[in-house]
């Protein structure tokens, strides 16, 4: 019996190995699964292929990269591809344009978060650049919140960065940073966009960031978010949530200092304006005060009469000038003396940007007063994100020296 099962398994192996068996037919009415797509895939020359399936479509772009859309061609399985590079290191945002619809990618996972939506993709190019994961530098932890806020009226989050090895019984309490975003985006902002915490990562790492908290806050001083910018009461609520709401429970779930010195307040565009308005207006509570492409039209004291909104249109020229004779209303206490509770005041715009403008006139605000900055413009540099993560760098290399 033993022999004949064995000569039976022997004539099966054989069997097998002759002739395999062919592969199962599709059921009627099931698709044939199609292979998936890879998108973005970067080489390692810096050079960065879309693809996209859509083999209905007539049209397709990759928008976001250059200052024109780039046309993809498709091939016999419908699926389009455009190649680009090699790009120089840094974080990339993009969309697709199919047949004039604006998408993200549907198969890249790492989207770019704005207020209540997605506005498109990000690719990253890696490179000698701090926003750019070292494979052996420690990560720190980033964690949500959700509270209720009685200024706003909502439920509203903000995120907190711990450094790598973050122990809440050391002896001294961390510095921390409170870091805003801009208009139409939302509190996920710098971490997935600006890769703030990455940013961290590395320069703490490297020896050259002291190791640090970091606060990222929702920056809306309404429910309404960026529908409510022209509201006079928007930036100042937003004041209220930051000092009355979100500091509080930050000082008391983190091991974080209270101490002005080691406190510091910067955003990019509208939070740059935001983190003016809080830190100017708050000497008491912060030492270290940044603004990256200051959206300073903003304050709504110093809105010239003419300017009507226009948040979704083409910029108002009256938008984009402050009426330096209100400045004194917007920063009612602050003169000459106090350059000496400034441990560093930062003030940073590309020269290609709509609110160079703004932010000469602010400078020339605080040089009448006797305010010392650190003022610096980047030439040829617009309204852009890898102008901001350079700038964080920077001033997160100054912090709490």
């Amino acid at each position: 019996m033993t022999e004949l099962c064995l000569t039976i398994l022997l004539v099966i192996a054989n069997a097998v190995a002759q002739d395999p068996p062919a592969a199962p037919r599709p059921k009627p009415g099931i698709a044939t699964p199609l292979a998936p797509v890879r998108s973005p895939e970067v080489s390692a020359d810096g050079r960065v292929t879309f693809r996209l399936r859509a083999p209905k479509a007539k049209e397709v772009s990759v928008t976001g990269i250059f200052s024109q859309p780039l046309p993809m061609q498709n091939d016999e399985e419908g699926v389009w591809s455009a190649t680009v590079g090699p790009l120089r290191p840094d974080l990339y945002e993009y969309a697709f344009v199919v047949d004039g619809l604006t998408i993200p990618d549907p198969f890249n996972p790492r989207l770019r978060p704005a207020f209540a939506r997605y506005r498109g993709s990000l690719v990253l190019v890696p490179g000698d650049i701090p926003w750019s994961p070292l494979s052996d530098a420690p990560r720190g932890a980033v964690t949500r919140h959700v509270f209720r806020s009685s200024v706003a009226g909502d439920e509203r989050d903000f995120y907190v960065y711990t450094p790598p090895n973050y122990d809440p019984k050391r002896k001294q309490p961390y510095p921390v940073v409170y870091l805003l975003h801009g208009l139409w985006d939302d509190a996920r902002a710098w971490i997935e966009v600006g890769a703030a915490n990455v940013t961290l990562d590395t320069l703490i790492h490297q020896g050259k960031a002291a190791p640090m908290v970091m606060v990222n806050p929702l920056g809306y001083g309404t429910a309404n978010g960026p529908a409510d910018v022209d509201r006079e009461d928007m930036l100042p609520n937003f004041v209220r949530i930051l000092l009355e709401e979100v500091m509080p429970q930050v000082e008391k779930r983190y091991h974080v200092s209270t101490r002005r010195t080691e406190r510091a307040i910067a955003g990019l565009s509208m939070g740059g304006a935001q983190a003016i308005l809080a830190g100017l207006n708050h000497l008491d509570k912060f030492a270290w005060v940044g603004s990256f492409s200051g959206a300073f039209n903003l304050w709504p004291w110093t809105r010239p009469p003419q300017a009507k909104p226009v948040p979704m249109g083409p910029p108002n020229p009256d938008r984009l000038r402050l009426v330096a004779s209100e400045l004194p209303k917007t920063f009612p206490k602050l003169d000459a003396r106090a350059n000496a509770q400034i441990r560093l005041l930062w003030l940073s715009c590309g020269t290609a940007d709509i609110l160079l403008r703004v932010n000469r006139e602010f400078k020339a605000y605080l040089d009448s007063i006797g305010v010392h900055a650190k003022y610096t413009e980047v030439p040829d540099v617009g309204h852009v994100w890898p102008l901001w993560r350079r700038n964080f760098a920077d001033f997160a290399a100054a912090l709490f020296q």
